[in-house]
């Protein structure tokens, strides 16, 4: 009986935590971005640097050297090293709502919480790689390494990791119930 409010209580969590931001969608404007950054003794736009963020996305830059195989496969190489980098901001922001909730409830079902993460960080996963987008390029002048910014919408990963959440929780509340049930017959 514990571990089901548990259980339902970190899936009430999750939803608010990942949706309580979330807003109506507006048209999006790109701004210019005048703050630069200095990489390799080279100005380059405040986003290679790292230190760009947006309200309404998820944002990541990755890069890659300039590669004998050319300019295209050099870019594909810099946009997925930015989508795992974007898989692993997720990643991460995931495991802080999860460990901050459990912290303040108290909660010592570690390995339950665990699983559900685990579950969900891995369907977050597919969905990020597959819906983020490159945003902005850069390429350097020195050495022609690739810089790109890729962004998924954060309205979007939150409902999808808000359905994950509910949808592991059910599944860890029935195998409970059912080693209950289990345990009871015997």
């Amino acid at each position: 009986m514990n571990k089901k409010i548990f259980l339902n209580s970190l899936a009430i969590l999750a939803i608010l935590s990942f949706t309580a931001c979330s807003s109506k969608k507006e048209a999006y404007t790109p701004k210019k971005l005048e703050v630069e950054c200095t990489i390799q003794g080279e100005k380059a736009p405040a986003w290679v640097c790292g230190s760009y963020e947006e309200k309404d996305r998820f944002v990541a830059v990755g890069s890659a050297p300039f590669s004998k195989l050319g300019h295209n496969f050099t870019r594909n190489e810099a946009v997925l090293n930015a989508k795992a980098n974007l898989v692993n901001k997720i990643k991460a922001n995931l495991q802080t709502n999860a460990d901050s909730y459990m912290r303040s409830a108290g909660l010592k079902e570690q390995e339950e919480v665990e699983k559900v993460v685990t579950t969900v960080a891995k369907q977050t996963s597919n969905m990020t790689l597959s819906d983020s987008k490159q945003i902005s390029y850069w390429q350097s002048e020195k050495d022609n390494s690739i810089f790109v910014l890729v962004a998924i919408d954060k309205e979007s990963v939150n409902s999808y990791v808000a359905n994950s959440f509910k949808k592991a929780v059910d599944n860890e509340i029935q195998i409970k119930n059912s080693e209950d049930a289990l345990n009871n017959i015997q």
